[in-house]
């Protein structure tokens, strides 16, 4: 998807050049008809479909990499908390590439957002996540030679706490310079995409399938859930904030009856 991205950018990129070359030509040449007026209005809409599909590029990566954030850096503590050092270097490798995940994602976000201030705080929170991540893994190299360590233990748990701690500063500040809109319609269309996995996999039976997909969508309501409760809040209370509360409710509560029918 990030070479898709970047493929999108630079054609962007060349439209806006071309548009912009194409309205320094047009001096005195206003008329309806004029063929270079009508290439610039082709060229404008064009640039805006492009620009769509960025931000729904950008989404889709949004969406998917700060899902269950919480999974690479519980199974490495799992794995270093049994001693296993072989397993703790492997999963090591999954948590780096997840937190390089992170920060990539959210430089992303940055390049398709007009908030300065807010991709100022993306940045400084993602500069945070790539320095954190070796000492977590650190950590847990430690724990794992040392399992039974009193010490080792407690430093593995300030660790976790800071993780988690600056991944919801994070997630929070990338939510801040996304568009709401484009979070939920990207949403909507995984939400969509994984009921239809799920029905596949109970009609074959697949009981892993069923379970990873139904954990996806419910993750995925989650964070639907916290997005608009954090959007209500900055609208006067009213009519449309109720509904609004009522029906990330019912979402709320559908989540806990899926979990507890898995």
């Amino acid at each position: 998807m990030v070479v898709v991205y970047y493929k999108w950018r630079s054609r962007y990129q060349n439209l806006c050049e071309f548009t912009i070359f194409s309205e320094n030509q047009q001096t005195g040449r206003k008329e309806k008809g004029d063929p270079l007026n009508i290439a610039i209005d082709k060229m404008t809409k064009k640039t805006r479909d492009l620009r769509r599909q960025l931000r729904k590029a950008v989404m889709d990566h949004i969406s998917d990499s700060f899902l269950e954030t919480n999974v690479p850096l519980l199974v490495l503590i799992e794995a270093a908390k049994s001693g296993n050092e072989k397993e703790v270097k492997e999963y090591a490798q999954v948590f780096r590439e997840h937190a390089n995940k992170l920060v990539e994602v959210a430089n992303l976000a940055c390049s398709i957002s007009n908030n300065e201030e807010g991709v100022k705080l993306v940045r400084m929170a993602a500069t945070q996540i790539d320095s954190l991540c070796p000492q977590v893994i650190n950590a847990a190299l430690t724990l794992a030679a040392r399992p039974q360590s009193k010490v080792a233990q407690d430093n593995m748990d300030v660790f976790k706490d800071q993780w988690e701690k600056q991944v919801r500063v994070l997630t929070e500040a990338v939510d801040d310079i996304t568009s709401v809109d484009d979070f939920l319609s990207v949403s909507e269309n995984h939400i969509l995409e994984d009921v239809n996995k799920c029905v596949i996999a109970l009609q074959e039976g697949d009981v892993d399938t069923l379970d990873r997909t139904a954990g996806a969508i419910r993750g995925r309501a989650a964070r639907v859930i916290h997005i608009i409760n954090a959007e209500m809040e900055n609208y006067e209370a009213g009519v449309y904030t109720e509904k609004v509360l009522e029906a990330t409710k019912l979402l709320s509560e559908t989540g806990s009856r899926m979990k507890r029918r898995s």
